[in-house]
């Protein structure tokens, strides 16, 4: 047996992939994009102290006693300041009327800012970036003998070289950090996706060594919780399959029960016509032939129709809830059998209202239904007697009776309508299979078939379906 085609569907662990995948991806952004702002602002706060202790020490020395503005520079500090920066770095003194101005003077002016205090940005010196340091006060004296006090402005500048090393290597060390997480993360996804799938490879195994008829229910309970709906759904579908090989295994029992008989007899008839020289023999043995055939034919027909039924029962059709007009079907199997009534001498009457009575299922097997019970009637009625068919709907079922004259059947044999392998000896010969098919149409459609015997004579056969029930303002129908 080929095995079915793989690779048509997509592959859980590239579903997991697809999703986990964009996550994945935007936490590592995000975390490269937090982890940059948070160096940055490490390596600003680390060294923009190491500023603000320049700026402060040159404010130290700062001195206004001569009128004018005197600084003696701090040049062990900016020693071991330039050796920790890695790089150059600047000053200017300067107030802000540009009178004085002392230290690199090239270097470019302040941004205006309000306010005194410690201001830090980066900016562009040499066509190289750096680190700038501004700090701004108001003199305690006027200067040069000015009308007030003026304000004066020191800056600081730094290269950026040691601040951009620092944060490369916060940056590096955080992103192999991450890294690590996202390997792990991934590695411990995948094996958890082995773990929880792993059931399902036991699953797998357990189907393949399962007997060809073995329809027994999957047990779930060593599946994960997630599964069990699918297990459910799929212990459902295993029992409707057993349930029809169930099925067919009666019907195949029934079959090889009912039709052995007449083809023994059968077997026996030709050996005895071939054997036979009278021509009024062989007729007689031809004529007893075709009523066995005849018969054989009607169970072969029966057992057919039981098939069908319990197809019907056992699968969901597209039919199980469509409206069959009950009335229209009894009127057309009426006009058909009307020749065999007549035929029989037997009278047909329906007493039936004008207007639809619905029912819900296969009208297929209505019909068949319907016709096993007529054929019944007539079969079994005597000459120039009368069969009444009357239908009525109640209660949300529709109910189909035919009552005939005939010899009625045993309350024995009432009882066992509907079993296997009935035994149709009696009063009423031939109608067991026939009313075990119209008992499985019955029950197939939520209904069920009784028999009484009338006070008057006869036989009264009830057939009840569910009713069919139309809503006319939404223009949809239950049943």
């Amino acid at each position: 047996m080929a095995s079915p085609e793989r690779g048509s569907g997509r592959s859980l662990l590239l579903t997991v992939a697809i999703w986990v995948a964009p996550a994945l991806i935007a936490l590592v952004a995000g975390t490269a994009f937090v982890t940059g702002s948070t160096a940055t602002s490490l390596a600003d706060s680390a060294y923009d102290r190491s500023i603000a202790g320049a700026l402060r020490a040159i404010d130290l020395n700062i001195s206004t006693q001569s009128g004018g503005i005197g600084i003696e520079l701090p040049y062990p500090l900016f020693e071991a300041f330039e050796a920790t920066a890695s790089g150059a770095v600047y000053f200017r003194v300067a107030t802000e009327d540009g009178l004085v101005e002392i230290g690199d003077s090239f270097l470019p002016q302040p941004r205006a800012f309000s306010g005194e205090g410690y201001h830090f940005y980066n900016a562009v010196f040499l066509d190289k970036p750096v680190r700038m340091g501004i700090f701004k006060r108001t003199l305690q004296k006027p200067l040069y003998g000015a009308a007030k006090p003026q304000t004066i402005i020191i800056q600081v500048a730094e290269s950026m070289q040691s601040r951009d090393e620092f944060r490369f290597e916060i940056i590096k060390s955080t992103a192999a950090l991450n890294l690590v997480c996202v390997i792990a993360v991934v590695a411990l996804l995948l094996a958890g996706l082995s773990r929880a799938l792993s059931p399902l490879s036991a699953l797998r195994e357990g189907f393949e060594q399962r007997e060809p008829n073995d329809l027994s229910p999957i047990d779930a309970k060593a599946l994960p919780r997630e599964i069990h709906p699918l297990v459910d759904t799929f212990n459902r579908l295993l029992s409707r399959h057993a349930a029809q090989a169930e099925a067919q295994r009666h019907l195949l029992d029934d079959a090889s029960h009912q039709l052995r008989t007449p083809i023994a007899v059968l077997r026996t008839q030709i050996d005895y016509a071939i054997d036979s020289r009278s021509a009024d023999e062989r007729l007689s043995v031809l004529q007893a032939m075709r009523a066995i055939v005849e018969r054989a034919a009607r169970t072969t027909t029966h057992f057919l129709s039981m098939a069908r039924v319990r197809n019907f029962a056992n699968d969901i059709l597209p039919d199980a809830t469509l409206p069959v007009d009950v009335n229209a079907l009894l009127t057309e199997l009426a006009r058909i059998r009307l020749a065999d009534a007549r035929r029989n001498r037997v009278d047909l009457n329906i007493d039936a209202p004008d207007e639809p009575i619905l029912a819900s299922g296969s009208e297929t097997l209505i019909f068949e239904a319907l016709s096993n019970l007529l054929d019944n009637a007539i079969r079994h009625s005597p000459k120039y007697g009368s069969i009444t068919m009357q239908i009525d709907a109640a209660s949300g079922l529709v109910h189909v009776r035919f009552s005939d004259q005939g010899p009625g059947m045993d309350e024995a044999m009432i009882d066992k309508i509907g079993a296997r392998h009935l035994d149709q000896t009696g009063n009423r010969d031939g109608a067991g299979l026939g009313l075990a098919v119209v008992v499985e149409v019955a029950r197939a459609h939520g209904g069920d078939l009784t028999l009484r015997n009338r006070e008057d004579g006869g036989l009264e056969a009830t057939l009840t379906l569910s009713q069919h029930v139309q809503h006319a303002k939404s223009g949809l129908t239950a049943s």
